[in-house]
């Protein structure tokens, strides 16, 4: 097995946030927004942690500003009362550029932002949200389970904590062939080398847990393995409810 190999500090945090902000999310955003509104209800209050661009926030609240406008809230998954969504960071960097960005769509009614650090369990407070959402940012944590530890903490009883992250293969070789197989290298020559679409991935599969490494991170806090799945060839999904009783523990 491939040891873990945390990505490098950024130098410069407000130009790693303009580059990450740049790179082409859409397709995956969507396909997590799918995904998350399949899967059963959403909201009203929603934290999105590590939001990066915010582009999963801005796209579900698109969705539920379209439901509302067809009447149709009420055969969609999200839960009754208006949608509010938290979209936290630790880059203070990112939310300046993600502010504008929600003024610009008009959804600053909608999506509200707030620094906090996920290496701290108690980052937030408690039964804040019935559903807490982050995509692909627990490899970035030298400990993931503290951001573990944020979610359920914050998690109303039974709410929903869906969870989506990169996995770290067996070998460099299948590292390498997943960079080939989802990155436009094209793109490498657009930006400077520590940007490049291919070695931000690169670094990031080195960087993510295994299958195995994210059961046992979230069953140490009382949450089934078991809810944890393989969803393509380099992500693996939590998506958990969890009981109308007392939190899960915390530490």
């Amino acid at each position: 097995m491939l040891a873990r190999v945390m990505e490098p500090t950024p130098g410069d945090l407000a130009a790693d946030a303009s580059a990450y902000q740049a790179m082409d999310h859409q397709q995956v955003n969507n396909v997590f927004v799918d995904d998350l509104l399949g899967g059963g209800a959403v909201g009203p209050r929603v934290i999105d942690l590590g939001c990066g661009p915010a582009g999963i926030p801005l796209i579900l609240s698109e969705r539920w500003r379209a439901a509302e406008d067809a009447g149709d809230l009420a055969g969609s998954s999200f839960a009754d009362g208006q949608l509010q969504i938290l979209a936290v960071d630790f880059a203070v960097e990112m939310l300046e550029l993600v502010q504008f960005e929600i003024e610009l769509v008009g959804m600053q009614d909608l999506v509200y932002l707030q620094q906090i650090d996920l290496t701290d369990p108690e980052g937030l407070q408690e039964d804040l949200s019935q559903t807490i959402i982050s995509n692909t940012v627990l490899h970035h944590l030298p400990n993931p389970i503290t951001a573990i530890q944020v979610a359920t903490r914050a998690l109303m009883p039974g709410g929903r904590l869906f969870i989506r992250d990169l996995f770290r293969p067996d070998s460099e070789e299948e590292i390498e062939r997943l960079v080939e197989l989802h990155t436009d290298f094209a793109a490498d020559t657009e930006v400077p080398p520590e940007f490049a679409p291919s070695q931000l991935l690169r670094q990031s599969l080195w960087a993510a847990l295994t299958l195995e490494e994210a059961r046992e991170m979230v069953e140490s806090v009382g949450i089934p393995a078991d809810v944890i799945q393989m969803t393509s060839d380099r992500h693996w999904t939590l998506d958990w409810t969890s009981p109308n009783g007392p939190s899960v523990q915390t530490a």
